[in-house]
């Protein structure tokens, strides 16, 4: 089985070279002459999804098998026997190095599967070089599952197997690594991640065949959306993961592996709105191009880093110098390729990108793409600079430069959709931003208040003499982000409002079958507004992030004890303690949680001792309230008999959960393809 898997793998990288050359000699002979070469370089592509869907298949299978001839099973198989372990069973096949890559080659057979699909009826030049592009890339991925420490179809040593094909050794799958968020989470980052190759192919298409007509960005556009869908819930997901899973109360710790991750969503958001501009004033074609490049280079980076082991990350696989050296070739060939060719196509790709005022939409779109760009560009250098010899940065570096950045970001795209093309004119400006500022101006007293009475006496609490009016990074952010947070809310609901109302006028509709028109048929920019939306709502939460009350309490094991934390009484109830079939030993404890003499909820904080693993697990508690999450954490008993607890006071937290779904929600709708036209 083990050799079919490589044999695959073998047949698709052979495709991948055909495809490449019969559809570079059939542009060469014509689009007559070239026609039969031309299509079998779209039949090739197919045979390079069939090739790897066949060695994914075999690896899958050894996992459902529990085949632990296959060195990657036996290193990477779940012991689970909850009712998830099927899940967990497929989620063996990324778990690790080389079955992360082989999945990540599959997505991207499919990408190229499906423009194959979607072009080979039309082979024009530019899909035609596009797909040669994606193949190319597609070689690169194959040719690293061959490098010995990629491969997932290595054997296990003999010493490992026993006479019935039983596993003699300890391993598994990381304990961490079973969540449902987990399981989820590398899948749908790699739907992110091959996605965009999809753009970049087309970018350097463009420039081989010359093309600067908005073709390629049609063609890509949905896609891009999607793609770039999938990778902000792949980095939601993590970040939920890490909140539930890692017991340490937070959601984002600035770790290499989550910082790679975030570089190609940064200037997503860029070669996105770089799109719009290109479709629709023909302008930033240059940015277009350069920003679908860059976005690619970072998405190699993020497996340069997580395989190369350039940088210390708890996510990191095992260092391997030919796959550092493999890697950084593809980054700097991509980047080369962009920058030879936006520089030698630099007359063909001049776009209408001069704009009369700086308060102009086009100047919202250029700051817009300057400042993701340079936060992606920022945030790789302190990521890396611990390879370069420099220091390792912390949280509290990132987060110094992320905080005024992202206040920033959130205002000009709180301001864009009221701003007219190439001049806005002031009155009318103020005719549209006046209610949105009202609103605001209320939400932000609404919020300032909560500020004082409930977040501002959680930094006492750590800082007894702590002065607000002195406390830049604890007030003047807060309030500031409440601020802006208040306008992105408010402007995106004025402007549904607004559209709602002159549909209703216009169509003679009540105001809310309007609303759902105006959703539904104009997609693209009401998917942008509850986009702007769910951002305005995740910056309000992200400020409960700074005010964490922590605290760290040992009581004795005995029923009916109680301590107190942030105004919350827990009640001792009962310890239990349970052995599964697999041998993993499940502890939990209970706690009552009272509020002023109300139960608020049950904390059910516990550990998980994983025997195959000889790992142990922290199984949080979590009590979700509107404005605050109560989160328990069980940390073992100490020398005397005393449980040791850990008790976070998370404020709006659940805000950042709720804008994260709303964001999503309305890149889905953005994505979602216009319905074609029926023929006459």
């Amino acid at each position: 089985m083990a050799d079919l898997g490589n044999l695959f793998m073998g047949l698709a990288l052979v495709a991948a070279f055909v495809s490449i050359a019969a559809l570079v000699w059939g542009r060469k002979l014509g689009p007559k002459e070239g026609e039969g070469l031309t299509n079998t370089g779209y039949l090739a592509t197919y045979g390079v999804l069939a090739g790897v869907t066949v060695s994914i298949a075999i690896l899958t299978s050894a996992f459902f098998s529990e085949n632990f001839t296959f060195e990657y099973v036996a290193q990477h198989h779940s012991t689970d026997v909850s009712a998830l372990a099927w899940l967990y069973k497929f989620a063996g096949v990324w778990a690790g190095r080389e079955g992360s890559l082989l999945f990540w080659a599959w997505l991207l057979a499919m990408f190229a599967a499906y423009i194959a699909y979607k072009r080979m009826s039309i082979t024009d030049e530019l899909s035609n070089m596009s797909l040669a592009v994606l193949n190319f890339v597609q070689i690169f991925f194959l040719v690293a599952l061959f490098i010995p420490l990629n491969n997932p179809f290595k054997l296990s040593p003999e010493s490992w197997i026993g006479p019935g094909g039983e596993l003699l050794i300890r391993g598994g799958m990381n304990p961490l690594l079973q969540h449902w968020a987990m399981t989820l989470h590398p899948p749908t980052l790699f739907v992110g991640y091959a996605g965009l190759a999809v753009p970049f192919a087309f970018a350097i298409g463009s420039l081989i065949v010359n093309d600067s007509s908005k073709l390629w960005v049609e063609i890509v556009d949905r896609i891009t959306v999607f793609s770039w869908l999938f990778l902000g819930i792949g980095i939601g997901l993590g970040a939920i993961w890490a909140y539930v899973v890692l017991g340490w109360g937070g959601y984002w710790a600035w770790d290499p592996v989550e910082n790679a991750s975030l570089l190609p969503w940064l200037t997503g958001v860029g070669l996105l709105h770089s799109f719009t501009v290109y479709r629709r004033r023909g302008g930033f074609k240059k940015w277009a191009v350069m920003m679908a490049v860059v976005s690619f280079v970072f998405v190699l980076l993020g497996t340069f880093i997580t395989r190369s082991g350039v940088v210390q990350s708890v996510h990191a696989f095992q260092q391997d110098e030919l796959s550092f050296w493999w890697f950084l070739a593809m980054m700097v060939g991509s980047l080369l390729a962009g920058l030879v060719g936006i520089t030698y196509r630099s007359e063909s790709f001049k776009g209408a990108d001069e704009f009369d005022s700086l308060t102009a939409k086009e100047s919202s779109y250029y700051f817009n793409n300057v400042l993701m760009l340079v936060a992606a560009v920022v945030i790789a250098a302190l990521t890396l600079a611990p390879a370069f010899g420099g220091k390792t940065y912390g949280p509290a570096t990132y987060d110094a430069i992320a905080r005024p950045v992202g206040i920033l970001y959130i205002f000009i795209m709180a301001v864009c959709p009221l701003l007219a093309w190439r001049k806005t004119d002031g009155a009318q400006f103020f005719a549209k931003i006046k209610w949105p500022l009202v609103s605001a101006a209320v939400i932000t007293s609404a919020l300032v208040y909560l500020w004082w009475t409930v977040l501002w006496p959680i930094h006492l609490f750590g800082s007894p003499n702590a002065n607000p009016f002195t406390s830049v990074t604890h007030t003047y952010e807060a309030i500031t982000a409440f601020a802006v947070g208040a306008l992105a809310v408010s402007v995106a609901v004025y402007l549904f409002v607004v559209g709602a109302q002159k549909r209703a006028l216009a169509k003679s509709e009540a105001f809310f079958a309007a609303l759902f028109s105006i959703i539904t048929k104009a997609r693209t920019q009401s998917g942008g507004y509850l986009t702007h939306l769910g951002m305005g709502i995740i910056i309000i939460g992200l400020v409960g992030s700074m005010f964490v009350k922590d605290v760290r309490v040992g009581i004795e094991s005995q029923p009916g004890a109680v301590f107190e934390v942030g105004g919350y009484d827990f009640i001792f109830q009962g310890f239990d303690e349970r052995t599964l079939p697999n041998n993993d030993i499940v502890s939990e404890l209970r706690f009552d949680v009272y509020r002023d003499g109300r139960q608020t909820g049950i904390a059910t904080p516990g550990q998980i001792r994983y025997f195959r693993q000889d790992q142990t697990r922290l199984d949080v508690s979590v009590i979700v309230e509107p404005l605050r999450d109560i989160f328990v954490v069980f940390e073992g008993f100490d020398q005397g008999g005393q449980i040791q607890m850990n008790i976070k006071i998370n404020p709006l937290i659940s805000w950042v959960w709720f804008g994260f779904a709303v964001t999503i929600l309305g890149t889905g709708i953005a994505m979602w393809p216009r319905r074609r036209p029926e023929a006459a």
